[in-house]
């Protein structure tokens, strides 16, 4: 991932804190932080921001502030798009931020819900071969994988029914069932090691240093990612 897709894939973890800490630093209320918030995740990478939120917790504020160290900041966003990755509800929680450049951050942790068809592009591109991603129908908290291998010499499509997971920071997946070339196939049944091949699937989302995939959740209109950070800056990440 070149640099300026790395910074704007980190955007929609630090776009609500980053400018919205100096934002609300100026006290003039919470109706301008927001909008300040709003313009910030868009000059971050984010386009079609929705509904962006940042909370100031504890008292005094002042105080925090004279003391260099806001004990517990949070924000939500609705929706955007950073770097081409579509995320919706978006929650941020960020515990000792430095009100001040480079916003040193003791640790954070954000949820957001990734579309689908940004999924499928990152695993295509991980994996240099066409990839679908969908829910599986009926089948709460699963998905629906799809991509074309070669068996004996020859390419079939394959159709998987997974549950995804993270393994060593890295997405992956735990295979439920199989269908090739149309026909179910038991997992352990699959020619050419292609049953441990899926179940070793890893689709690593290249997140900057000091940030880590820590869990992840199929849902009706994508995966849900919670990815936590520790003891970073988060002007660094969006750089």
């Amino acid at each position: 991932m070149n640099g300026e897709k790395r910074r704007s894939a980190a955007a929609f973890l630090v776009a609500l804190l980053l400018l919205a800490v100096v934002a609300v630093g100026a006290d003039r209320g919470a109706a301008w932080a927001t909008s300040r918030s709003v313009a910030t995740a868009v000059r971050l990478g984010g386009t079609g921001v929705v509904d962006a939120d940042v909370q100031i917790h504890g008292f005094p504020f002042l105080t925090q502030l004279a003391a260099g160290s806001l004990e517990h900041v949070s924000g939500s966003l609705a929706a955007g798009s950073f770097g081409g990755y579509a995320v919706t509800d978006v929650t941020v929680d960020a515990r000792g931020v430095s009100p001040r450049s480079p916003w040193r951050t003791s640790e954070a942790r954000a949820t957001g819900v990734v579309a689908f068809d940004t999924l499928a592009r990152t695993a295509s591109d991980r994996l240099d071969t066409e990839v679908t991603v969908g829910a599986a129908p009926g089948e709460p908290g699963a998905l629906t994988l799809g991509l074309p291998v070669t068996v004996l010499g020859a390419t079939v499509d394959v159709r998987a029914v997974v549950v995804p997971d993270v393994v060593d920071g890295a997405l992956a997946v735990q295979v439920r069932t199989v269908s090739l070339g149309g026909l179910d196939v038991p997992v352990g049944a699959l020619p050419g090691g292609l049953g441990d091949a899926l179940g070793g699937l890893r689709i690593p989302l290249d997140l900057p240093a000091g940030v880590t995939l820590t869990g992840v959740d199929g849902e009706p209109d994508g995966v849900r990612l919670t990815i936590e950070a520790r003891d970073v800056s988060l002007g660094d990440l969006a750089r």
